[in-house]
This record gives structure tokens, C-alpha cells and sequence, in this order.
């Protein structure tokens, strides 16, 4: 029987077996039980096709007070991504660099090696189509009052900024506020593939760079201080219904609007931003915790934790105008995660006949000042940290909401985040806890997205991007100790899973902080393993990430990194980190502040782990800001080279996760991939493919009307109506590669024999490579789907067992 036979028959019947994407691919070169004689490993994966030529980037930055000496540093950095990524290296066909540093020339075309000397060729293409977007932090009080919208820049709205320091538009971001690099070359004169962009086209790097580097300044640093880092992004790229307003209705529940009520002008500055077959990625730079409330919590009273004044609270503060929130229950300190905890707030509205009210009345922490903290015991500045433990009730959006935005086509609408209805005696709604099911298309898997009054805001048509194309990036508080960064070794510098465990815990979702790093720890008071407070100007130890901790007064949390300052501004007004008796290790004499702080990031990165391949950390804090701004060390060079590294995986070679065995005969492997094409009028006529067979073509149809919600109606949500084509496998020797060939296909390719030079899979054992001629293609969404028999207790090649 034939491979393709075979698969045709595996299709058919296995409608059980699990899709296997990246983040399991270590998996599955494992045998699986007690070794029978034989053992059968399948996978099926989306893989990326090679031929990526438009990349969407959006830098997401915090601005609020403090951030200032940060996005200069980040400044410095911008022409060391954007040279990552429209100049790769040049290689030799083993991957070697040129020994002269030679980069490509995004004007170049293949014809003429992208600018590389004879015998060499790009790392990857030049990117020569991209788009660069920046929002800030500031999203208002979502129903409070603490950044009130009379305040310029306390609500961005998640609007694409074009401002350079000081407030003027800069005229490169054109209409739609964002930059669009666009060099006038043979690539972009496909105007199918890459037409003329919405704002003024930028063919200059140099200009590109200068804009870039101003509008990372001009985000400035007067936005709002309780920061809306995740739902920033999640608002501009995700949200189906982006409200305009949220107000509270007559029961002092917020009410985010009706369903015509949403923001057009954010959805038009997405809709030409955001392209459907572009490589997606989000990198936000903050030095603080996501500190913002999801509005429809508690009952639709989540908004109150961004208020002055607590609904109910008369434990007024040192100021004598605003309140404290309700405590937690005394489980809460030991067990955030016990049905014991919540919130004593609950004790007035509760039902007295019920023992689990007269509980919560009579418990210890509930009978102190009424229920609610003392006037010094809740501060505003550190009210978002370990909220289930400190108030019993959790009012943030769950991490899941950014994770699953960022990998799945369907979300919700405004109207599905929460289940409401109308109370039977008129008074308000019974709104219930965050759900978060899928009914939208989700933006990032959308084309033809709104962008106008009236256009379909939910059922959108499916695009050919998957997860695989979107990238999440966190510069935040963390210390590089725990990133232990190597400039020339990226697999050295990948985090892994005990690292994880020092950076947030064991499991921080069900509060198991087992193994945390101490500067990771979100604490008003010192903590144990870290030097301990001292005087003002004596800032530690040098050795130590933050050299100390330092006596916050509760007002603060303490740091999880600190860097020394190029500029040692006097502080004069008292929001400085130096003013008055304050004494935080960043103060040299008097009241001169000469370092700069980060707090640990923990919501943030609980998402980059979440999304294992596809996320991105690092720190916040420089590892050095002396010497060579090309220095591979300096400010935020450590973070761009991350992220490029990473981006740079997904515009080259596609690794497969297990050695695949050939057919004797003619050498194949066991495996097909299907283009499915982005446009129900295109066919594969077109390219001188052809529809697999019928079995397979049926079983992969049925899974797409699957993935389509089920469907199956034609409609433009139904991906089953797209053609699908069957690629042709083209059959190269070990050791030799297919991507030069005129023919539309691909190749399975492994390295030659240690010592030959011949690398055509790179960093890969093995690796799946399209042909240049795929590149007519773009815009299909291609799977792969592999079958093969191992004898008991082989491995696929690979002789270790990976979990």
C-alpha cells in the first residue's frame, strides 16, 4: 500500500487522534505504552510555509510616570530590530555567516543574493513590507474615577499613536497613525501581494528608523497609573466590539454599551493595520504589573477597585476623600484558593438565613473596621497585586482571555464575556462570572474586517493565519539573572520550565509560588532573601538585582530590578521615587535619584508562558548602559535580539518534530501537505496542483467545518469552502534542499553527515522546506499530516527521551 493510501485511510478512521501542534513537537518522537511490536505515531500540524512576506508589529507601551527613561533606552534599541529584520545576515549555504558581517539589501532581489557576495544568501528575506504601530497603557478607570477622562492621555483608547515628545503627529503615520515600510523594489511591484500601503510608504531605513525611535518617545509618560498593559493590546487587536464608553447604570453597574455602540475609529485603524496573511507581533515594554479591572466582575462592580471612593466603605484614607476596599476572609491568607475565601464586602448583601453569610459576618478579619482595610492598609498604588489573597475576590480578566485572543479563532463579544440578564424586580442584572466563550471570529483570524458604521462586527470571514504567525513579547520587571542571556547562543538563552518555576512560581494560577525568585515576590514589606532596608543613599548591594528592599510605608511595592541612570535628575515634585524621606534603593545624596526601577511583571509573563514558543520574555532592566550602543549587552539590545531570534524562526525553516523514515522505492516520506487557498474564486489549476484524493479531502474538509464552529454552511465563516490543494513532495538526497526548484512543492530535508558542511535544515535534525516557486502561494494556510510505523522502542531518530 502507498503512503498517501495510507494516509487516505488514517484520515478516514481516526477521527480520535489529537492535532499535535508546536508546543507538543517534543512529544512525539517518544514511543508511546510498553512497547509493543510495533508502535504508530501521527501528527498533524499547521506549519508556516516559508514565503511570510508582510509582518504587522506593535509595540504596546506603558505611559504612565517612570516609563520615560525607558523608552529612551528602547529608542536606542529600534535600529538594532529593524536592522534584525530588513537586513538579515548574509549566510553560506550551512548557515555560516559572512566573515565580513555582510547584510542583505531589502532593495535586492533573489537575482541578485538580496545584496550578498557570491556564495552567500540571506538568512531569511528581507522583510520589505511591514507595518509598525505603537499604543499606550491608558485605557481610563473603566467606570471609576481615578484617571478621569478630562485628563489628556488618561484614555488612549487603544488608538494607534503617531506622536513625537511634545504632542505633534509626525507625517509618516499618516491617516491611520502608523508607519509603513515599503522600499521601492521588485518585491512590492506585485501590487496583488503587496499593495500600496494606507500610510505614506517609507522606502528610507534611515527615515524609518528616526520616526520609529520618536513615536517610542512621544508615548510619553502622563498616562494613567493604574495601567491597562493586556487589555491594551487585547482591545486594539482582539475585541470584536470595542466600547466607546463604560458608564454605570442606575443599580451602579457598568454597562459597556449597546451593540451599535463601538468604536470605529479603532476598528478603521485596525482594519488597515492589521493584514490577514501577515506575521503578527505584539512587544510591550512596562515596568509594572497589568493594574486594571475587568468592569463586569463582582456582579458588574469590578470598576470600583478603580475608584476613589468604595461603594459602602466609610474608612476614609489620610486624605479624607477616599475609601478602602472590603478585606478578605482569614482563609485567604493561607488559601487563596480555599471556598472559604472571599470577601468580606459580601457580609452586607448576603442572605442572613444562610450559614455562609453568618460566616462571613463572623469571621476575625471581617469584624475589623467594619469589613473594610484601615486608612493606611490600601492604597490605590498597590491595590492590583495578589488581589484574591489580599480581597477574596479576584476582580482582573483571567489570563486565559490574552491567551486564548492570541491562538484561537473564535472569542467573545461584549455580550457572551459575561452571562446577564435582567433582575426579576427591575433592579439591575445579574451579571456572572467571566466566561470567555468563543462567538466571533477573532480579529487576528479575520479578513475583510470591519472598519465603517453598520459593517458585520462577529461573523467574519476566516483568514489563513494560524497561532503559529503571532508572537507576544514582555520587556518587563524581571531579573536578568533569572534569563541568563547569551548574545551567541539563542538555544542557551531559551527559558525553561524550572526557570519559569523562579520567575512566577510553580503554579501562580492556583497560588502555588513554590520556587519563586524573591525579587519576584509582589510584597509592600521586605522579603526574605533580599538585602534589607537601609538608609537613604545607601543602596545595597551591588551584587543584588535591587541592592535592597527599602520600608514602602505600604505605599509601594518592592522592586524586582533596578538599573543605574545615564541622566541623575533632582527630584523636585513628589511623585519622583526620591523625594522627601522616601528612601527606595535608587537615591544617591540628597534628593537625587540615580537609578531607574522595574516591579515585578508577574500577570504579563504568566501569558508569554502560557504561550510557550510563540512568547518572548525579557528584562526591563539593562544589563549594561556603558560603552557601545551596538554592544550585543547594551540597554535593550538583549530584548531585541530575542524577539528577533524568535521572529526569525518563523521566516525560515520549518523543524519537524521526528526523523521520518523514506519509502525504499521512491524515497517519499509518509506524509502530504494541503494548501488550503485564501480565496474561495482561486483553484489549484492555477498552480499546477491538483485537489488529494477524495478520502482525504473529505476527512480534512469535515475537520475544517469543525474548526469553523461547525458550520458547514458556505458561509463566509465556513473554511471547508476554500479550495485545498495537495502539494507535490519533491524528493532530495540528504544533505541537498529544494528551495531554489521552479517546481510548486516541497521537501523533506535532514543535514548531511557530521563533518560534509551540508546544513539544509539548520538549526533543525530535520525540517520541512517549500520551493521558491511556493512563494505563489501566499496567503494559503498549509497542514501537514504525517503517519508512520516504528519497531517497539525506536525513537524516530532521536535518542533521548524529551517530556
Amino acid at each position: 500500500m502507498s503512503w498517501t493510501n495510507r494516509l487516505g485511510k488514517w484520515l478516514v478512521v481516526s477521527a480520535a487522534l489529537t492535532a499535535i501542534g508546536a508546543a507538543g513537537a517534543g512529544c512525539l518522537s517518544r514511543p508511546v505504552g510498553t512497547q509493543p511490536p510495533t508502535t504508530k505515531v501521527n501528527f498533524t500540524s499547521t506549519v508556516s510555509q516559508q514565503q511570510v512576506d508582510k509582518v504587522d508589529l506593535l509595540f504596546a507601551i506603558d505611559n504612565s510616570s517612570s516609563m520615560g527613561d525607558k523608552q529612551r533606552i528602547l529608542a536606542d534599541a529600534v535600529p538594532n530590530l529593524l536592522v534584525g529584520l530588513l537586513k538579515p545576515k548574509c549566510v553560506d549555504p550551512n548557515g555560516k555567516a559572512e566573515p565580513g558581517g555582510a547584510t542583505a539589501d531589502p532593495n535586492g532581489n533573489k537575482g541578485n543574493r538580496y545584496g550578498c557576495p557570491a556564495g552567500f544568501e540571506p538568512e531569511f528575506r528581507p522583510v520589505t513590507d511591514m507595518h509598525i504601530g505603537l499604543i499606550s497603557s491608558s485605557l481610563g478607570s473603566f467606570g471609576g474615577d481615578v484617571c478621569p477622562e478630562s485628563t489628556p492621555r488618561y484614555n488612549d483608547k487603544a488608538h494607534l499613536l503617531n506622536l513625537v515628545k511634545g504632542g505633534s503627529p509626525r507625517s509618516e503615520g499618516g491617516q491611520y497613525n502608523f508607519l509603513s515600510w515599503y522600499p521601492t523594489n521588485e518585491e512590492n511591484s506585485d501590487k496583488k501581494r503587496h499593495p500600496d500601503p494606507p500610510t505614506p510608504a517609507i522606502p528610507d531605513l534611515q527615515k524609518l528608523q528616526d520616526a520609529f525611535a520618536e513615536l517610542v518617545v512621544g508615548v510619553d509618560q502622563t498616562g494613567c497609573g493604574l495601567e491597562a498593559q493586556l487589555e491594551s493590546f487585547y482591545r486594539f487587536l482582539i475585541q470584536p466590539d470595542p466600547w466607546v464608553q463604560i458608564r454605570l447604570d442606575g443599580a451602579n453597574q457598568a454597562d459597556l454599551g449597546g451593540p451599535n455602540d463601538v468604536d470605529v475609529e479603532l476598528l478603521t485603524q485596525r482594519a488597515n493595520f492589521l493584514r490577514e496573511d501577515s506575521l503578527v507581533a505584539i512587544v510591550l515594554l512596562t515596568d509594572e504589573d497589568d493594574s486594571s479591572a475587568d468592569p463586569l466582575s463582582v456582579g458588574g462592580q469590578g470598576w470600583a477597585f478603580m475608584a476613589n471612593q468604595f461603594p459602602g466603605s466609610t474608612v476614609f484614607r489620610s486624605d479624607g476623600k477616599s475609601t478602602t476596599a472590603p478585606r478578605a476572609t482569614s482563609a485567604c491568607t493561607q488559601n487563596p484558593g480555599s471556598p472559604d475565601c472571599t470577601s468580606c464586602g459580601f457580609a452586607a448583601t448576603c442572605n442572613q438565613a444562610d450559614p455562609a453569610c453568618q460566616k462571613i459576618k463572623n469571621d476575625p478579619e471581617c469584624q475589623k473596621n467594619g469589613g473594610y482595610y484601615g486608612p493606611n492598609e490600601d492604597n490605590l498604588n498597590v491595590r492590583f497585586h495578589r488581589m484574591k489573597e489580599r480581597y477574596g475576590i479576584d476582580p482582573q480578566y483571567p489570563i486565559r482571555r490574552y491567551v486564548d485572543g492570541l491562538t484561537k479563532p473564535k472569542v467573545p463579544d461584549r455580550s457572551t464575556e459575561h452571562p446577564s440578564k435582567a433582575r426579576a424586580d427591575g433592579k439591575g442584572r445579574d451579571i456572572g462570572i467571566y466566561q470567555g466563550a468563543g462567538k466571533c471570529t477573532n480579529p487576528l483570524f479575520a479578513k475583510d474586517l470591519p472598519r465603517a458604521p453598520g459593517d458585520e462586527l462577529c461573523n467574519l470571514p476566516r483568514s489563513t493565519r494560524s497561532a503559529d504567525l503571532i508572537f507576544f513579547a514582555v520587556v518587563g520587571g524581571v531579573p536578568n539573572d533569572l534569563l541568563h542571556f547569551d548574545p551567541e547562543d539563542p538555544e542557551k538563552s531559551r527559558i525553561t520550565n524550572d526557570d519559569w518555576n523562579r520567575i512566577l512560581g510553580r503554579d501562580p494560577a492556583n497560588f502555588n509560588y513554590d520556587l519563586i525568585d524573591p525579587h519576584m515576590i509582589q510584597s509592600v514589606s521586605p522579603r526574605d532573601g533580599v538585602p534589607p532596608p537601609a538608609a537613604k543613599g545607601n543602596n545595597g548591594s551591588p551584587s543584588d538585582p535591587v541592592g535592597r528592599d527599602w520600608d514602602t510605608q505600604s505605599d509601594d511595592l518592592q522592586y524586582a530590578c533596578t538599573f543605574p541612570l545615564d541622566q541623575s535628575p533632582p527630584c523636585t515634585d513628589p511623585s519622583c521615587d526620591c523625594f522627601g524621606a522616601k528612601a527606595p534603593p535608587l537615591c544617591g545624596q540628597g534628593d537625587t535619584q540615580i537609578r531607574a526601577k522595574a516591579y515585578p511583571t508577574v500577570r504579563e509573563f504568566q501569558v508569554v508562558r502560557a504561550l510557550g514558543e510563540q512568547g518572548i520574555i525579557a528584562s526591563l532592566c539593562p544589563i549594561t548602559l556603558q560603552g557601545d550602543k551596538q554592544d550585543p549587552r547594551y540597554g535593550y539590545n538583549p530584548a531585541v535580539k530575542a524577539i528577533v531570534d524568535r521572529l526569525k524562526n518563523a521566516l525560515t525553516t520549518q523543524c519537524l518534530p521526528q526523523q521520518l523514515t523514506r519509502d525504499p522505492q521512491d524515497q517519499k516520506v509518509p506524509c502530504l501537505v494541503l494548501a488550503q487557498l485564501g480565496d474561495v474564486s482561486d483553484s489549484c489549476d492555477r498552480y499546477g496542483l491538483k485537489p488529494p484524493e477524495k478520502a482525504i479531502l473529505d476527512k480534512f474538509l469535515e475537520q475544517q467545518r469543525a474548526e469553523s464552529g461547525g458550520a458547514g454552511d458556505g458561509g463566509a465563516n465556513d473554511l471547508s469552502r476554500l479550495p485545498v490543494c495537495e502539494l507535490t513532495q519533491l524528493v532530495v538526497a540528504a544533505g541537498a534542499t529544494c528551495k531554489d526548484d521552479a517546481s510548486v512543492g516541497w521537501c523533506y530535508v535532514e543535514n548531511g553527515a557530521p563533518g560534509s558542511g551540508a546544513q539544509p535544515a539548520g538549526r533543525c535534525p530535520q525540517a520541512l522546506i517549500f520551493s521558491q516557486a511556493s512563494g505563489a502561494l501566499a496567503g494559503a494556510r498549509f497542514s501537514l499530516q504525517c503517519i508512520q510505523q516504528f519497531q517497539g522502542g525506536e525513537a524516530a531518530g532521536d535518542d533521548q527521551a524529551r517530556p
